[in-house]
C-alpha cells in the first residue's frame, strides 16, 4: 500500500514521541539502517520499492537508493548516484561499515550491474567487487552484508548459502549452517569467533 507514514523515524525521548527523518517516497520503505561504530553522528541506510501480492513480486523502482547521514539522522543524502554505483533500476540494497575503518563500507545492490561494491573513502566513490549470483540471488529475500568487527578485509554476505571473503570482498567461500535459508548474521564485537546465524 502506498502510504506517507514509510521511511526512518527518530526518537530523542526514549520513543515516547518520533519525528519522520527519512522519507523516499510513498512507496518504498527502509530495509536497513547501520550506525558508524567508531562515530555514531555517521549512519547509512536503504530504502526499497517493492510491491508483493498473491500473485506477483515487483521488486525495485523509484524510492530504492543508499542513504547518508552525517548528523545522528535528522537529515539525509541520497548517495545513490555517487561514482562507481550502478545505474538504471535499483531493488533492495544492504550496508555494512566496517569497524576497523570507518572510510571502508561495502554494499550489496540488486541491479542488472548488481553484487558487491566497496567504498574506501565512506562513501564517495564505489568499485564493484564481486558480481556472483550466489551472493544476490533471490534477492528480495536475502540481500544481507556484515563487516567483521577486527579485520577490515573480511566481510560475510548471507544468502541460500552464507558466504565469506577474507580479502575485502573479491572471492568468498561459502558454507551452510545446519538449517539452511540464511538470513541475519551477529558478530561478538570483542570475538569476532563467537557468532550468531538465522
Amino acid at each position: 500500500k502506498d502510504t506517507p507514514e514509510r521511511g526512518i523515524f527518530k526518537s530523542v525521548d526514549g520513543g515516547e514521541t518520533w519525528n519522520k527523518v527519512l522519507f523516499a517516497n510513498n512507496k518504498a520503505g527502509a530495509v536497513d539502517l547501520i550506525m558508524d561504530p567508531n562515530n555514531s553522528r555517521v549512519m547509512y541506510a536503504s530504502t526499497w520499492n517493492i510491491r508483493r501480492t498473491p500473485y506477483s513480486l515487483s521488486s525495485g523502482g523509484e524510492g530504492s537508493a543508499l542513504w547518508k547521514s552525517t548528523d545522528s539522522g535528522d537529515t539525509w543524502t541520497n548517495i545513490s548516484g555517487n561514482k562507481g554505483l550502478p545505474e538504471g533500476t535499483w531493488g533492495i540494497s544492504g550496508i555494512t561499515v566496517s569497524p576497523v575503518n570507518s572510510e571502508r563500507i561495502w554494499a550489496i545492490i540488486e541491479n542488472d550491474k548488481g553484487g558487491v561494491y566497496r567504498s574506501d573513502d565512506g562513501g564517495e566513490k564505489w568499485t564493484k567487487v564481486n558480481e556472483s549470483r550466489s551472493l544476490r540471488q533471490r534477492a528480495w529475500y536475502y540481500t544481507r552484508i556484515y563487516a567483521d568487527p577486527q579485520d577490515i578485509d573480511v566481510v560475510y554476505v548471507v544468502n541460500v548459502s552464507y558466504h565469506k571473503s577474507k580479502d575485502g570482498g573479491k572471492t568468498f567461500q561459502s558454507k551452510r549452517a545446519p538449517h539452511g535459508d540464511h538470513h541475519d548474521l551477529w558478530i561478538a564485537p570483542e570475538n569476532p569467533n563467537r557468532m550468531i546465524i538465522g
